[in-house]
């Protein structure tokens, strides 16, 4: 069977042909694969690309291991997903992470204060969601390796600065984006390219009084197409309200396991893709685990608590599964 590849991911292939660095070789398989048809005829394409992607991500964690330059080009993504903040200078990103989670980014409030990708993790209720503080768009030495933040992240966040011309610093976001073939999917579902992102729109520094109803501004431009959330880093209104609207872009369910006998802990739970089955979430724990599986009970979304369901049965967020072998 032919593969029937389209123009764009020959135009991919260029890229990765004519990269010099890791991270711009990461960044053109990541669209390579996005793009590459599923069917029998490119899956010894599709295995052949995964396996050089293998090789790379190795290098640029060996990297980030030893300190090379280009450590901070690769972040591994841990927890119930990855958040990239994406901004202008001195919109506050820096300021929302600390805020957010134990990291420690330098704030200041003279711009470029961002050289590096500087990580951290913020609590939601039982899980943890990792966000990524990354240099402006506008930072030279850093647009040849955001790309690969932006397509490597699940959510990015448009982080502007609500008291200063917001709506334009918008539209140069948006701009930046799509200048690094970086599309979004707003909540319509719109998207600008076959790598496209979930994104939202976060208003940092509503505690200012220049910022007014900028907010309203925002949502009444934006928000049919993003999620617009006003919020301040630095006296923390509006942040739980981003932590909730993140889980929720993230579209994920948080499922528990149990023992027979036993009681579940729920301070730990898997994270899924929401519509994972049973099946799913036993292959998570160990890929053999799926073939061996029987049957399952689950409580909460079933009919009764401790119903006995197939491997097929979807979860929801917050059951508890009872796996038997």
């Amino acid at each position: 069977m032919p593969a029937n590849l389209p123009p764009l991911y020959f135009a991919a292939e260029k890229r990765f042909r004519a990269a010099k660095s890791t991270p711009e070789k990461i960044e053109a398989l990541q669209t390579m694969l996005a793009i590459m048809p599923k069917h029998k005829g490119t899956d010894k394409l599709r295995a052949g690309l995964r396996s050089k992607m293998a090789k790379l991500t190795a290098e640029a964690e060996r990297a980030h291991a030893t300190g090379r330059k280009g450590s901070s080009y690769y972040i591994r993504r841990e927890g119930a997903g990855q958040a990239a903040l994406v901004g202008l200078p001195n919109a506050g990103k820096s300021q929302l992470v600390a805020a957010l989670t134990q990291a420690t980014p330098e704030v200041a409030d003279y711009p470029f204060t961002t050289h590096f990708a500087v990580v951290g993790m913020m609590p939601f209720e039982n899980i943890q969601i990792q966000l990524i503080d990354l240099p402006p768009v506008t930072d030279a030495d850093a647009q040849s390796w955001l790309p690969m933040f932006f397509r490597n992240a699940d959510v990015l966040v448009l982080v502007v600065d609500q008291s200063n011309d917001c709506i334009s610093k918008v539209e140069e976001l948006l701009e930046r984006l799509e200048q690094m073939r970086t599309g979004l999917i707003g909540t319509a579902g719109s998207e600008l390219s076959p790598t496209a992102k979930k994104a939202l729109i976060l208003a940092n520094k509503s505690d200012l009084s220049a910022a007014r109803d900028n907010v309203g501004e925002l949502k009444s431009r934006y928000g049919r197409e993003f999620p617009v959330i006003g919020v301040s880093a630095r006296d923390g209104s509006g942040l739980e309200d981003f932590k909730r609207k993140l889980f929720e872009i993230l579209d994920i369910v948080r499922v528990h396991t149990k023992t027979p006998g036993e009681q579940p802990d729920l301070t730990q739970p898997t994270t899924l893709k929401r519509g994972s089955t049973v099946a799913d979430v036993a292959e998570s724990i160990h890929k053999d685990f799926r073939t061996q599986l029987k049957h399952a009970r689950i409580w909460g979304s079933g009919k009764f608590d401790g119903q006995l369901v197939k491997k097929d049965y979807v979860l929801k967020d917050e059951d508890i599964v009872e796996f038997h072998i």
